[in-house]
């Protein structure tokens, strides 16, 4: 009988976690920031937990947001062929048609410069982005509720390096988030490494 009711007591403890597990998953809000200006910092907010998922330094920003921001010098390797932009391009497109209305986007400012060894390919660069930003951006103000955003593409035909910033962040709820990384674990962890 003893025996009995340690067994109960455990399953009840264990049931009780289980639906907290369940009401997280389901109700907690998650939120990702991901910023690219002098240093990448991706970091996720869980309910008012901040993980630091790719460490950096702290930002020093305080206080309201200011659009300014400081180009750095990309690896030429990671954005030299258009098709490597269509590829991420692509990746993007499909997570967004996943997420359509189960997303809200607080911010989305990108600004890149491209630039190569060779005008031709900087010119090319900058038309693929064009082409490729004028379907998703349409896509992505029809599918989700987007606060601030400021997306600029440029050229520079001096340069040989592409230089970009980028400060993004949403919300959504947490199973969702699982939901969608589990289906594209393979193209992130791709990006993983691209940016690493």
């Amino acid at each position: 009988m003893f025996i009995l009711k340690i067994v109960l007591g455990i399953a009840l403890v264990l049931l009780i976690l289980l639906f907290i597990l369940i009401c997280l998953l389901l109700f907690c809000k998650i939120g990702l920031h991901i910023q690219k200006n002098k240093h990448f910092q991706i970091d996720i907010k869980i309910w008012f937990i901040k993980i630091k998922v790719y460490p950096i330094k702290k930002s020093e920003q305080t206080g309201n947001y200011e659009y300014k921001y400081e180009h750095t010098p990309v690896n030429d390797k990671k954005f030299s062929k258009p098709s490597d932009l269509d590829w991420y391009f692509d990746f993007i497109l499909s997570i967004i048609t996943d997420l359509k209305d189960k997303l809200y986007i607080d911010r989305l400012y990108l600004h890149v410069t491209f630039a190569s060894d060779d005008a031709a390919k900087t010119g090319i660069m900058l038309g693929s982005a064009f082409s490729l930003s004028g379907m998703i951006i349409p896509i992505l103000n029809q599918s989700f509720y987007i606060k601030e955003q400021h997306v600029v593409f440029d050229a520079d035909f001096n340069s040989k390096q592409t230089l970009f910033f980028i400060d993004f962040i949403l919300h959504t709820r947490l199973i969702k988030i699982l939901l969608i990384a589990f289906k594209y674990r393979n193209q992130l962890f791709k990006i993983y490494k691209d940016i690493k």
